[in-house]
């Protein structure tokens, strides 16, 4: 059981984080305040929102928050991200978004056979086509030289790979212009060493430290820049 002076010392900690990181205040890269002011921030109510909405909001298992959801299908619609790999699947909740942001989209799911079963499952209401968007692998190890996918959303690290393993094989795979979403990056979490080998790399330009998420841009001919983001 968490003490109440924990929760209350993380409580006035993302106030002052809020504070301190919102409407990109302090950033002067026209790029990475487009993307903090226009995508993180945005606040258009797209069409699918609705759809995602009573998934997310009644129930509370779902293991990402509503407002991560909308985040991810803003990501996805910015960047014009098609071809998108998620790393070990949770289900169906990251996928929702990246399914319902365009028809197009053709996702890539590193899951376990009762993943993918929860998948088809509890999301057959999206219909058959938009389900077969999504094709399930076992392992990176399958997937082809020559697949670049110009969005990976990670939740946690494949079965008997190390961060330093994935982040090989992703550096390897990432186009340029392509975005990672990481999901777990605060220090004692699970990716927090996968976090820190992407902000080290040379080939990512642009990372943000959304508190327990982190997206990293790989921007070609751009200086390295990292921004805390009020989320």
């Amino acid at each position: 059981m968490v003490k109440p002076q924990k929760k209350l010392k993380e409580y006035f900690s993302l106030s002052m984080r809020k504070l301190r990181h919102r409407k990109g205040f302090g950033v002067h890269s026209p790029f990475a305040y487009s993307i903090i002011t226009e995508v993180i921030e945005e606040k258009t109510p797209y069409y699918a929102y609705q759809r995602m909405r009573r998934t997310y909001r009644d129930n509370r298992k779902a293991p990402v928050p509503l407002k991560v959801a909308y985040l991810l299908f803003r990501l996805a619609n910015r960047f014009r991200a098609h071809e998108i790999l998620e790393i070990e699947s949770d289900g169906g909740y990251t996928l929702l978004p990246l399914v319902l942001q365009d028809s197009r989209n053709r996702i890539r799911s590193v899951a376990s056979d009762a993943m993918r079963a929860q998948f088809h499952r509890d999301f057959s209401w999206v219909g058959e086509k938009r389900q077969a968007q999504v094709t399930f692998t076992g392992s990176l190890a399958e997937f082809p030289e020559d697949y670049h996918p110009e969005m990976v959303v990670i939740n946690d690290l494949p079965a008997g790979m190390s961060s330093s393993e994935l982040w090989t094989w992703l550096e390897a795979h990432l186009p340029d212009n392509g975005i990672v979403w990481v999901r777990g990056i605060q220090p004692k979490q699970h990716l927090e060493e996968l976090w820190d080998y992407i902000c080290d790399c040379d080939g990512i330009s642009v990372t943000m430290d959304l508190y327990s998420y982190g997206l990293a841009i790989r921007k070609p001919r751009f200086y390295k820049q990292h921004y805390t983001v009020s989320f």
